[in-house]
Parts: C-alpha cells; structure tokens; sequence
C-alpha cells in the first residue's frame, strides 16, 4: 500500500488509530487503496495528512483523457491589480530534471499527458517517475544519499522538517511568479522561514455536502447556520441529520469556530476554552444527529446511502458522490454558530493543505542546467489556467491561482471548496505539528465514546503532554 493511500486510510479509521499514523504533520488525508492516490497528499510526518484529487480523482478502467483532445481554456479571470496571471512559460531548450510522484496508475497516466505537452514545447525535458509506495521514506533515504529527484509532489506541511534536514532548495531569487499569482494561502504554504521551496498547485478543506435533491424537496436553501441546520435536520424522515468521520483532521472547523487554532505553527491553543467550545459543537450539539460509529466508511456511508442529507468532508470524495450516488449533490460552507452565550458568534475554519511541487537540494546550484529545466516546469504547470481548470473540472479539485479561485468558471462545487478555503487555517509546516495529533486524538476518541464531562480537563492534559514532548524532542 502507498504511503499516499495509506493516510488516507488512516483519516477513515479515525480514533487512535489515526493518532498512530497521523502523527507526524502532513497534508493527504483521505482516501482508500481502491480510489484516488496521488494529488491528495499527506505526510507520515507531520501530522495532517490530507488527501486530494488526482488529475482524475478516481481509477477506473477507461482510458485516460488525452491532454491534447481536452478542451483547452483560456481562461485568465480577475487577476489582482499589477498582476500578471498568465501562463510562465519555459525559459530554455536547455536540460532535464526528474520529478517524483506517488500518483495511482491511472493519475500517473494523466500526468504523463501533461509531461508529454510541456516536452512538446521545445523547451527543457521532464522526467516523471512514480513511486508507488514508501514515498516519504525513500524521499528521505534517497536524498540524503545524493540519489534522489530535482522535484517531487506532495503536500505542503511536509516542508518543515524537509528544511530542517537540508532536503529542499529554497528558489527565492530564481523564480518568475511572484505571489500576486496565488492565493494568499496558498503562497504561504510554499515558504518557510523566508524561503521559497517549490510553487503551488491546488488546496483542499472539508466543506458541507448536502444532497441537494432533499433539501430541494423540503423547500429549503443550504443553511448557513448550525440553528437552521439543526431545524432541517429535525424535519429531516432519514435515519440520521449529518455526517462526518469524526477524527483529528475533520473536527477542527468546529474547534477553530470560537477563534482559537488547534495549533497555527507557533502557539498551541489545544487548551484555549474557546477550542473546548467548539469541540462540542460536535461532541454535544451534532452527535445526537449522526451514527453511532464515528469511523471515516460508517459515516460516509450515512450520506451516500441517503440516510442524513449533510456531510462535511473534503473534495477528494465529491467524485466519487457524484458517480456513486443516485441523487444531486451540493457544496457549500460549513455552517456558523451564532448566539454562543460565552464566546458570541463563530466562523467555521477546517485545516486546509495546499498540493505543491518542491525542489529538492539535489539542485545544487539554483542557477545550473538542471534547476533551470526543473523551474521551467514548476513555473508553467503551477500557473497554467488550462491545468488547473482541467483539474477542478475533471477531478473537483481547487485551484490555487489567484484567478481561478472562486471564479465563476469553475463548477458550482468546487466554488463551494473554494469559498470554504478562504475561511480555512493553513496546516502549520512545522514539525512540532508532529507530537499534537496522538494526545489530541486520545481525548477525542474518550469524549466521542464516553461523553464530554472531563473535556477541557482532557484538552489541557493533552497540551502539557504535547509541550514537554517539544521540549524533550524539538
């Protein structure tokens, strides 16, 4: 099983056994061996693995879309004032580099057509290798021992500890794009400690999925509070009102609801009471409405099935709803809590992950041959509106340029994963991030099974634990 499938995985299990493998920060999340595997990325590391589509978000049997019969667009959009958000293209005829990726399959060929165009363009070569398992790991192994690839793609918070460990080449002076480009997110994700290791793709965060053709039938619109969620879900005649896998990565939209984040790369805020109060937005006020079993299948088979009309999960699944289910889907924002008695009104913001192309210190000389060809790629993929427009149309995927995101191009749900970015917290890179998920996990997993009489008790605990391992171990 590869690393990539195998977070995801571990996001389905939920509970502690979620802690055992997220526990290390990184960006893929979700998923399952028998779906999508390459652009949703997490880290074994770093904590928050976070999944996202492919080029194409699920395998199937069919042969992939040729990249040259698709349609192209040409698509440029509202780009920020003094910008120029079209397409960085190559900059020499010069050179090859070698770029790695854990994509499935049928990803990998999508991704071989979009090789195949930017090789036809005269320009530098690109080398794509998949590697379909260990990733991380002989990322690590491989480059360290001077044998690794220029470039490779994965998620962002995996760029803490690969800095740390000399493993990247910060481009800061090299590049062509500057971050009027993209998203403020999802520049962010790109840099650390005032570098620049690689250029962004696309980002993800859990959003509300709700089936549209239930709610159309009650008559109501999507709600935008948890009040008027609740009231659909009490005229709702399924078995459950909502659904969502009820681990680390997924409940924090209802944690960071009051203000306070989880943990933002500098200050941990796991005991803040407004991070408790959230919590319970879940643990108290939406448990009654969802099924027993919190793991990743139970829940979403609640939604799929038809039996609650709400789920929040990210867009690595909305390809699979579309194809699997028998009734319309919708996105939207998670709903806010308004009127909280303590801590007044509150935004819901899940974790977000940005999908990027790093450079690797196998670029010795940012300057040399190789890393020119390397950075002609990245450049011109990172901002290609004909890319990333295939890839929110074809796999539900959200861009990361700044013109493309939220654009009326884009289909009615990835626009709603798009809003939902723009309230979201960038996971933090910093391999600190590593040591917060098992403590956290373990009072999450004892709240959703025994109740929540000890939870801020709980959540304190758990962050003396967190901060005497930083100060043993970081």
């Amino acid at each position: 099983m590869d690393d990539e499938l195998t977070r995801r995985r571990i996001l389905r299990i939920g509970g502690p056994a979620l802690a055992g493998l997220v526990a290390g920060c990184s960006s893929d999340l979700l998923g399952d061996d028998s779906e999508q595997n390459d652009d949703w990325e997490l880290t074994d590391n770093p904590s928050t693995e976070t999944d996202r589509p492919t080029e194409t978000a699920t395998e199937t049997d069919e042969e992939p879309t040729d990249p040259e019969t698709e349609t192209t667009a040409t698509y440029v959009g509202d780009c920020p004032d003094g910008c120029d958000c079209s397409t960085v293209m190559p900059s020499t005829t010069n050179g090859s580099f070698t770029l790695w990726h854990n994509r499935t399959q049928a990803a990998s060929q999508l991704f071989d057509g979009t090789k195949n165009m930017f090789n036809a363009m005269e320009g530098p070569t690109a080398k794509l290798q998949r590697i379909p398992s260990a990733f991380q790991d002989k990322l690590r192994q491989d480059i360290a021992a001077g044998q690794g690839p220029d470039a490779f793609q994965w998620a962002h918070d995996l760029m803490g500890e690969f800095v740390e460990n000399d493993m990247l080449t910060d481009m800061s002076d090299q590049l062509r794009v500057g971050g009027c480009m993209f998203t403020d997110s999802a520049w962010d994700a790109v840099q650390y400690d005032g570098g620049i290791y690689g250029l962004p793709v696309t980002m993800e965060a859990p959003a509300l999925i709700y089936n549209r053709d239930a709610l159309d039938d009650m008559g109501v619109e999507p709600p935008e509070t948890i009040g008027e969620m609740k009231s659909i879900m009490d005229d709702w005649d399924g078995d459950y009102g909502f659904a969502q896998p009820v681990d680390t990565y997924h409940v924090t939209w209802a944690g960071h609801m009051f203000g306070s984040a989880m943990y933002d790369g500098k200050e941990l805020g796991l005991d803040d009471p407004a991070f408790a109060a959230g919590l319970r937005i879940i643990l108290d006020e939406l448990k009654p409405y969802m099924p027993t079993d919190g793991f990743y299948g139970a829940q979403t088979a609640a939604f799929t099935d038809g039996a609650a009309p709400f789920i929040v999960t990210g867009p690595w699944e909305i390809t699979g709803f579309i194809e699997d289910v028998d009734f319309n889907v919708g996105v939207t924002t998670i709903p806010d809590k308004t009127g909280h008695s303590e801590f007044g009104d509150g935004t819901a913001r899940p974790y977000m992950g940005v999908r990027m192309l790093y450079f690797t210190s196998m670029l010795d000389s940012p300057d040399g041959e190789t890393a020119t060809a390397a950075r002609d790629f990245v450049e011109w993929y990172a901002t290609s509106n004909e890319r990333q427009l295939n890839l929110a149309l074809n796999a539900g995927m959200v861009p990361a340029k700044s013109n493309l995101s939220g654009s009326d191009q884009l289909s009615p749900n990835v626009r709603g994963f798009s809003e939902q970015t723009e309230e979201a917290i960038l996971m933090p890179q910093n391999p600190r991030f590593a040591a917060v998920w098992g403590p956290y996990s373990n009072v999450l997993t004892q709240a959703w099974d025994s109740g929540t009489d000890g939870l801020e008790s709980d959540l304190q605990d758990a962050a003396e634990d967190i901060r005497t391992t930083w100060d043993e171990d970081y």
